[in-house]
């Protein structure tokens, strides 16, 4: 059986009429090669079917050409939509991607970043369980790149890209309270992650600043996850003095609450009213169509990993944090009940 000799790439330089490094350059996607050359090489790439050795090339530069993200459900839609954007903007740079799902759990994260440390990522992109500082920093100081996603962390010094948490609740629960609403619920996160924090602070400022008094049996506190959302909410239905409307912040709870509501039989909104944060797909399709604080989600995490290829690629010549906070929207759906000066656009689920 006779073998065949496998492609270099004097083989692709030499039949594409160019030199090596022209064709490396090509490889790498170097901005200063011509168009006409860059068609020329790849066709005779595709053609000889060489495939180049990222290992040797990796070596040769001191460059894994692999960046890794830590994400606390892989199986959300938030995060699965994150894991998408990023691999998308990574695949530009010719980037791998290596996928860790965190869990939200401080022992698994901290076992991913060790991990990601070994496969000698260039850098990493977290969103974080809350914890770890101490890790996250030794982290840094070995001039990994970091951009931290979604949840800021106070004390560590890196990159980030979040929304105006704060202000997407405020807005929120503003609106609930126009159509009419004075017993809100709200069911958030642990108050030990940016995001359950901020958003809970939004809402408790929402009705201080309208004169509505805080009361405790509304607020639960939960873990971002299905489960605690139906959990929560039956909580809330089983109050003496229920809530008129209620606030999920986040979609996994949301997913959650609206099981726990259909199982008791409950009516949305002629019962109970209800609002979501994340837009998921399944939003506008559910009955009745859910209204929702709607993220830029892809745009999240492809900004996060535009940002860390700067970083990596010595683009970005700032020497301190760049934190970038992005602007949510209001979908508005029939799971509220709206007084009778609002309209809909079924289209798009926009107020008129």
């Amino acid at each position: 059986m006779t073998m065949r000799r496998k492609i270099t790439i004097n083989d692709v330089a030499t039949e594409a009429g160019v030199s090596i490094a022209t064709v490396s350059r090509v490889l790498n996607k170097d901005k200063n090669v011509k168009d006409e050359t860059k068609v020329r090489v790849m066709e005779v790439i595709d053609r000889l079917g060489y495939h180049a050795n990222a290992m040797a090339r990796s070596l040769r530069k001191k460059k894994s050409y692999t960046m890794g993200i830590i994400v606390g459900n892989v199986l959300s839609p938030f995060y699965s939509t994150i894991a998408k954007a990023v691999e998308d903007t990574a695949l530009k740079y010719s980037y791998n991607v290596i996928l860790c799902n965190g869990g939200d759990d401080p022992e698994k994260e901290s076992a991913y970043l060790k991990v990601l440390q070994e496969k000698q990522v260039e850098g990493i992109i977290l969103t974080s369980s809350g914890k770890n500082e101490s890790i996250i920093k030794r982290v840094l100081e070995r001039n990994i790149f970091m951009v931290l996603l979604d949840r800021r962390i106070k004390g560590i010094q890196c990159d980030s890209v979040t929304i105006n948490n704060v202000r997407s609740a405020y807005e929120a629960v503003s609106f609930l309270i126009d159509q009419g609403f004075k017993r809100i619920g709200i069911i958030c996160g642990p108050q030990y992650i940016q995001t359950g924090k901020e958003r809970l602070d939004g809402y408790i400022n929402a009705l201080s600043d309208r004169g509505i008094g805080v009361d405790s049996d509304l607020i639960k506190i939960g873990t971002f996850r299905k489960e605690s959302g139906r959990e929560l909410v039956g909580e809330l239905l089983d109050l003496n003095n229920g809530p008129d409307a209620i606030f999920v912040c986040n979609c996994d709870m949301t997913t959650g609450a609206l099981l726990e509501l259909k199982e008791r039989g409950v009516r949305i909104p002629d019962d109970v009213s209800l609002m979501g944060f994340d837009d998921a797909d399944w939003a506008s399709i559910v009955e009745p169509p859910l209204t929702t604080v709607l993220q830029p989600v892809y745009v999240m995490g492809a900004t996060a990993a535009e940002l860390l290829m700067q970083r990596i690629r010595g683009e970005n010549i700032s020497d301190s944090p760049i934190n970038i906070t992005l602007d949510t929207s209001l979908v508005v759906r029939k799971s509220v009940r709206l007084k009778s000066s609002y309209k809909t656009i079924p289209d798009l689920g926009l107020v008129k």
